[in-house]
């Protein structure tokens, strides 16, 4: 119940998600089209880079929204996240999917972001930016938010590590192999961690659904 709930605001909170599917990619940015772009970059061609960033922008943002929160400034975290992947990507040899090699530069980003924001609590918890789908109901609207806050909240409680592997798997659709290859993990240790990482996420959202019903004392059972 919980992690479907999940995976719903996943796809509302993201407006630049299009279709809703995290995964979703046009005919120009598959993965061919990306290591071409990389090849070009390892050759010196930065125009090239400049192409990359533009195939992968929106997809590197929303992963990050997912995994750091919608509650922070995320395109502070993707130019750092750039920096880090013009200097990485001279490294990438196509044993991978780019996108892998992609969301691993981002990971690293969202792990010292999320320790960061661990050790400074006071400056963790923030309403989300509203997302206003035309003609929605204002009642459904409001439970909307409320559930995201309650999905954003529990998400606060799993340690980054935890965090990550669960957004990855139950968000973005990622496979515990693909998952490994992005966190630079082993498959076992990917396994375990979602295990966890979904205990702890559904008791968190029980134990706020307790403390703050969706939709108030008023709401929807």
């Amino acid at each position: 119940m919980f992690i479907r709930g999940a995976r719903s605001w996943a796809t509302s909170a993201s407006p630049e998600a299009g279709s809703g599917d995290a995964t979703a990619r046009g005919p120009s940015t598959d993965d061919a089209y990306l290591c071409r772009l990389v090849h070009r970059v390892q050759e010196g061609e930065l125009a090239a880079f400049e192409q990359l960033y533009e195939a992968t922008r929106e997809e590197a943002a929303r992963t990050l929204r997912h995994l750091v929160g919608n509650r922070v400034e995320v395109e502070d975290l993707l130019q750092e996240t750039y920096l880090r992947l013009l200097t990485a990507v001279k490294g990438f040899r196509g044993e991978s999917r780019f996108r892998t090699f992609l969301y691993r530069v981002c990971s690293n980003v969202a792990l010292s972001h999320l320790r960061w924001k661990r050790r400074r609590p006071e400056d963790s918890f923030a309403d989300p930016p509203e997302v206003v789908s035309p003609g929605e109901d204002p009642e459904r609207a409001a439970e909307r938010r409320q559930a995201a806050r309650l999905v954003e909240a529990a998400l606060e409680k799993l340690k980054p590590k935890k965090r990550i592997v669960f957004v990855y798997h139950e968000l973005c659709g990622m496979s515990p192999d693909e998952i490994a290859l992005a966190v630079g993990s082993s498959t076992h240790t990917v396994r375990s961690r979602l295990h966890h990482a979904r205990v702890e996420f559904t008791e968190a959202m029980q134990r706020l659904v307790v403390a703050r019903p969706v939709g108030g004392s008023h709401g929807r059972s």
